[in-house]
């Protein structure tokens, strides 16, 4: 506390047998109304809380409590509503002092949250993926997302025309480039939905987090989100005709579309802390605060650029506008209203996760295992955070909002 202010070979019909244990699992776990605890309450695993969270208050402050949010990658507008939230001080406002932290490869947002230095955790919330959060958890760390900001997922796999990749089936026999380390679920997931085993019908290759490997003809296909190694390769110039890139140059795979699709960007916190006096209520103010940014910048993309290019982003302007937009588009339209996924996301986001064999979801303790599930989310400080929101934001739901894409630039510049 300071002073200052996401015929079929038997390995396909092995995950299609733990796909129908698991849905009747879960669905035997909502129907049966489990609950998680939090101080001063309990929230239902069904999203219903027993006790209410109350609403923060933007009163004036004496102190400042000190938070820390950790990202899930580095200083980009995919995490533009926070740095808006900070500049426009709507984190001030409820008696935050925010600070934001880069998070580089081969490291989890969701370890600072249980990982510490001198006694005190690195992190009090951080922006991860559903299935790497819920990862974790069915690993034993006891995370719990707090609002979901990305209804969607972005991910997709990309190739040039030229490879006559179209379809996931057409990936059979080619390098297919991957992130791996949990980032590469909806992939592994998408081939064996088509009855691909991702260790022999494929070569698994793995990939920078540019385009290069794509440019140099290092693979045949590429990981890639929509918002931001999509929008470099727009921005790139094409191998073999020296002329900016088109999209009707690429093949784009959109794994949401193949109905493996998970839940992206959210907001996680380690569960135990709702034992310390004053947490929940200083997660509420956090809540309430990063979806006001959001709503922010939907209504004044100018505006919130200029607070992520402030915070020093690695690439230009026009590249953050881009994704900007596209972040947006992950959001909106929202039909509970921004940071409320619907159950059946959640749903297929664990059934999603169940068919990644190395993925250990505890049958021998069936409860267990479907409580890391279904208990993984709430949605009670959402909801809070609406009631405040509402009065200034009439249209949470996004109803009104139309996308439009970003401009690039040569090189994103």
């Amino acid at each position: 506390m300071t002073e200052r202010p996401r015929p079929r070979p038997r390995v396909v019909r092995q995950q299609i047998a733990r796909f129908a244990f698991l849905l009747s699992a879960i669905l035997g776990f909502f129907a049966a109304g489990g609950a998680i605890s939090i101080a001063g309450g309990s929230v239902g695993a069904g999203n219903k809380a027993t006790a209410p969270v109350a609403a923060s208050a933007a009163d004036e402050c004496d102190t400042y409590d000190e938070l820390t949010l950790q990202l899930q990658w580095v200083t980009q507008a995919q995490f533009a509503g926070y740095f808006a939230a900070r500049d426009q001080g709507f984190y001030a406002e409820r008696c935050l002092e925010v600070r934001i932290n880069d998070t580089f490869f081969g490291t989890k947002p969701v370890d600072a949250l249980v990982a510490d230095q001198n006694g005190q955790v690195l992190a009090d919330v951080a922006v991860s993926w559903a299935p790497k959060a819920i990862a974790a958890r069915l690993k034993g760390i006891p995370v719990i997302n707090v609002a979901q900001i990305f209804q969607e997922s972005g991910n997709i796999q990309v190739s040039f025309k030229s490879s006559g990749i179209e379809t996931v089936t057409d990936l059979v026999g080619t390098r297919v480039g991957t992130w791996g380390d949990g980032n590469d679920l909806e992939l592994l997931a998408g081939l064996r939905r088509h009855g691909l085993d991702p260790t022999t019908d494929i070569e698994l290759v793995a990939q920078s987090f540019d385009v290069g490997p794509l440019l140099s003809g290092e693979i045949d296909s590429m990981q890639a989100t929509t918002g931001n190694e999509y929008a470099r390769l727009l921005s790139a110039v094409h191998p073999d005709t020296g002329e900016r890139i088109q999209p009707s140059d690429l093949n784009v795979i959109y794994w949401a579309d193949e109905e493996v699709g998970m839940l992206a960007d959210g907001l996680w916190v380690d569960e135990r802390r709702f034992m310390e006096p004053g947490f929940a209520d200083k997660i509420q103010r956090f809540v309430t605060g990063s979806l006001e940014g959001w709503l922010f910048c939907r209504e004044n993309t100018d505006k919130c650029l200029d607070s992520v290019m402030e915070a020093g982003p690695l690439l230009g302007r026009s590249h953050q506008s881009w994704q900007l937009s596209e972040s947006l588009k992950l959001i909106w339209p929202s039909k509970a209203g921004i940071g409320v996924a619907p159950r059946a996301s959640w749903l297929r986001s664990g059934l999603v996760l169940a068919s990644d064999p190395d993925v250990d979801l505890g049958f021998g303790q069936v409860s267990a295992g479907m409580g890391a599930i279904a208990g993984t989310w709430t949605d009670d400080f959402v909801k809070a955070a609406h009631v405040e929101l509402h009065p200034r934001w009439i249209d949470l739901t996004g109803h009104h909002w139309h996308y439009t894409h970003g401009e690039l630039n040569l090189s994103g510049d």
